[in-house]
């Protein structure tokens, strides 16, 4: 039994006719929305500047850390350590010196090097220093009024050491006085 219709190759069908009626466009406008859509998007996303986040002044967020800083009041050694990490920090990131890395004498010593300062600022914030580094490594505990007087003296320097605000008038400065 020989089967030629299971071996002969069957003829190619025509292609089919799609329907060009109303019905057939609705797929073309959604196609169109949703690109238009997305045109959109993309445009806003773009048009959208990104903004970095607005970080405090060097000063600013000193001053904020010492406002902080009072709740370790009754505790004067934790106290006169915080203050004065603070301050050594503020003039690190203010004058760009690597404060937290160096001893006490190697940041006095950079700093008096360093123009940024006065020397009656560079003197007192020696003495500070000196001061903070007593009770941290002599077991010398301050009283309050001691601790009390180092914020007044990280205060004082912050607020003399910070950048000018824009259109401020730059600071007044008295010539010294020639002897003849």
């Amino acid at each position: 039994m020989n089967d030629t219709n299971l071996t002969d190759i069957l003829e190619i069908k025509p292609p089919l006719e799609l329907e060009t009626g109303e019905g057939s466009g609705w797929a073309l406008w959604v196609l169109l929305v949703v690109f238009a859509a997305g045109a959109v998007l993309l445009f806003w996303a773009l048009r959208e500047p990104k903004r970095a986040p607005v970080l405090p002044a060097p000063d600013a967020e000193a001053l904020r850390k010492l406002r902080e800083v009072w709740g370790l009041l009754p505790s004067p050694v934790l106290f006169a350590r915080a203050v004065a990490d603070i301050l050594r920090l503020y003039l690190g990131e203010r004058f760009e010196f690597h404060a937290p890395e160096r001893t006490t004498e190697e940041f006095l010593d950079e700093l008096h090097r360093a123009p940024q300062m006065t020397p009656p600022q560079k003197d007192l914030l020696g003495q500070f220093l000196e001061f903070c580094d007593l009770s941290k490594f002599a077991r010398h505990e301050p009283t309050e009024e001691d601790c009390r007087r180092l914020h007044a003296i990280a205060v004082q320097m912050i607020k003399e050491t910070a950048p000018p605000l824009p259109g401020a008038l730059p600071p007044r400065v008295t010539p010294p006085q020639l002897t003849t």
